[in-house]
């Protein structure tokens, strides 16, 4: 039997500095609660980790985001997901995704910007992972 994977992707690029966005994901919990870090490289890149209960999943979810300064703005990566306790879970009633667009809709809503080049993955897996790669 094979098991969908429950995760959730989507990239988007936000024509916003870099700094604004890392601000915005900072104040909010359901993207920053657990962990977040500025990488010291260059283009920047930070990374954010939250989680949320989903009673129609029965569970909490996860959701990373990362973010990657541009030129010309930022690209936004979140990959939520989570919340299987046996094979018997084979769906998540699109809890994992409506928790990674929660995510952009928030950040978007909170710097007046809409999103561009918008990529979702559903069912996310390794072997789609290529989907979320930086085009830039």
């Amino acid at each position: 039997m094979i098991v969908p994977r429950l995760a959730h992707g989507i990239k988007a690029t936000l024509r916003v500095g870099f700094d604004r966005v890392v601000d915005v994901l900072k104040s909010i919990g359901t993207a920053s609660s657990i962990y977040f870090e500025v990488l010291p490289t260059k283009p920047r890149v930070a990374l954010f980790i939250g989680e949320k209960y989903f009673f129609r999943a029965g569970n909490y979810l996860l959701a990373t985001t990362m973010v990657v300064e541009r030129s010309d703005g930022v690209e936004i990566k979140i990959v939520a997901g989570g919340g299987k306790e046996s094979l018997l879970d084979l769906f998540d009633l699109g809890a994992s995704r409506d928790y990674a667009r929660m995510i952009l809709d928030e950040v978007c809503r909170a710097l007046g910007v809409k999103p561009e080049n918008v990529v979702e993955v559903h069912y996310l897996e390794v072997k789609d992972s290529a989907k979320l790669w930086s085009s830039i």
